[in-house]
């Protein structure tokens, strides 16, 4: 480990930095935007004034992803902890949730994930883990908005400068968290033949390796990472994983893994090349994890289909939905079992982080123990149709029209409908819902559908549609 002490000279352009207006919210668990327009240096400068203000001087980590501009947004991200007087644990590039692994691990006071996850190459981010990797409550988040709107007014004179505090390159953040999982994992029975996909991300010497060392046979996939996405786009969806779905039919993978940039995503793909629908594979974590578990309360998302309510209920558990992007904050409080939302996952025995990681070694071990094709495994999840589709838009979504529109186009089709996280209506034939939210990253609208029959499901997705737009 080797380590680099930060500038000793007050670093005044931080003051002309803030100075400027900052035009970009405190979304789900971060801030995220167009790079230069939405998110620059004056942005990232003023989420780690905000979380420096709300938590104190500390010892915190930081990794970033594949893009150039999260290179830049991470030395800006250094030296201005360094400027408030923490010190900073630079772990270079790494996954997610390797920083939220090594954050736990090594006791630090928060992180800084400079990320922009799935979202396409000119977009920017930075994603904030508080203590033992956990992301911060929506109450945080709320008084970190404030805060970062208040630093635009936020001067710090020479005086009140009592320390300066330093950054130190550690290069064993991958290592650690390998040795971890490789301890955890059980030992292979079966040896599968898998491709990963590692979206020109930063996953590329993290999964492969691990599947690799516990005998697996693996390809590799955009597994050099760029800031281009050269591949693929680093969203893992149908749309994107086409060319990875005929190559795993085609070299006759067992299955394939595949992340989004910073691997807190995870999607697999059968041996016929059929991409696995988030929910099923969702089910299955879950039917795994309560086979080795006590019964307890399993969280999922407002947005998770039936189907793992459905094996929740089944085995025992209960059942509790949470808002998006807040599972782990619901788990953490009930101390419960499991978390998911659609390709994310949380094991509270590993931390309570999304680990797309993680999540793909622990299922490949459990089908390896039990000598299982992926495709099998899957035949005892529930079967309904569940789609998304996304929207481009510029306008905040009225959630009351939408609920106005709802009951003028369904009438006593409705059976109930909440509002805590958009609007989510469940209608009363076929286990049919859908619901209706703004993006808590993006510029969109974001439409999820449910049905057990896949005509109804698809009807379904152009009705909500329609109630959108007209909202």
């Amino acid at each position: 480990m080797t380590q680099t002490t930060t500038t000793q000279q007050p670093i005044n352009q931080f003051t002309g930095v803030l100075s400027r207006p900052i035009r970009v919210k405190f979304g789900t668990a971060g801030i995220r935007g167009t790079f230069g327009q939405e998110v620059s240096i004056r942005e990232t400068i003023a989420v780690c004034y905000a979380v420096n203000e709300l938590i104190g001087i500390g010892r915190f980590g930081l990794g970033y992803d594949s893009r150039k501009s999260s290179f830049i947004l991470g030395t800006a991200a250094c030296a201005a902890m360094n400027w408030y007087g923490s010190d900073v644990e630079n772990y270079g590039m790494i996954p997610t949730p390797v920083l939220a692994f090594n954050i736990k691990q090594n006791k630090l006071h928060a992180g800084f994930s400079v990320t922009a996850s799935h979202n396409p190459p000119e977009f920017a981010g930075v994603k904030v883990f508080g203590t033992e990797g956990i992301e911060f409550s929506l109450e945080d988040e709320q008084k970190l908005e404030v805060l970062i709107q208040k630093s635009a007014e936020y001067v710090k004179h020479d005086t009140e400068l009592v320390q300066y505090g330093s950054t130190f390159e550690n290069e064993e953040a991958i290592y650690s968290y390998r040795e971890a999982i490789l301890k955890r994992a059980i030992e292979s029975k079966k040896i599968f033949k898998i491709l990963v996909d590692c979206a020109n991300g930063t996953s590329g010497n993290v999964t492969p390796g691990i599947l690799s060392e516990l005998g697996h046979n693996i390809v590799t996939v955009n597994a050099h990472p760029s800031s281009l996405f050269p591949g693929r786009l680093p969203e893992p969806m149908i749309e994107t994983l086409g060319e990875v779905a005929m190559l795993t039919r085609n070299i006759q993978a067992d299955f394939a893994i595949a992340h989004d940039g910073d691997a807190d995503r995870l999607v697999m793909i059968d041996s016929s090349g059929t991409v696995v629908p988030d929910y099923a594979l969702a089910a299955l974590i879950l039917k795994t994890t309560i086979e080795k578990s006590k019964r307890g309360t399993v969280i999922i998302s407002l947005n998770s289909s039936k189907a793992l309510e459905q094996v929740a209920l089944e085995s025992g558990c209960r059942v509790v939905r949470s808002r998006i992007g807040k599972t782990f904050q619901e788990l953490y409080k009930r101390k419960g079992i499991y978390a998911s939302e659609p390709s994310k996952i949380v094991d509270p025995k590993w931390g309570y982080w999304e680990d797309g990681i993680s999540a793909g070694i622990m299922l490949t071990q459990y089908l390896s123990e039990h000598n299982m094709r992926l495709d099998e495994a899957l035949k005892s999840i529930p079967k309904y149709y569940n789609f998304q589709r996304n929207m481009a838009t510029n306008s905040i979504v009225d959630y009351n029209l939408v609920k106005q529109e709802i009951v003028k186009h369904f009438g006593d089709q409705v059976e109930s409908i909440e509002d805590f996280d958009g609007v989510k209506v469940y209608l009363s034939k076929n286990d049919s819902w859908f619901m209706i939210r703004s993006s808590g990253t993006e510029k969109k609208v974001r439409i999820y559908v449910e049905s057990r029959i896949e005509s109804e499901a698809r009807s379904l997705v152009e009705l909500a549609i329609k109630i959108a737009q007209s909202s």
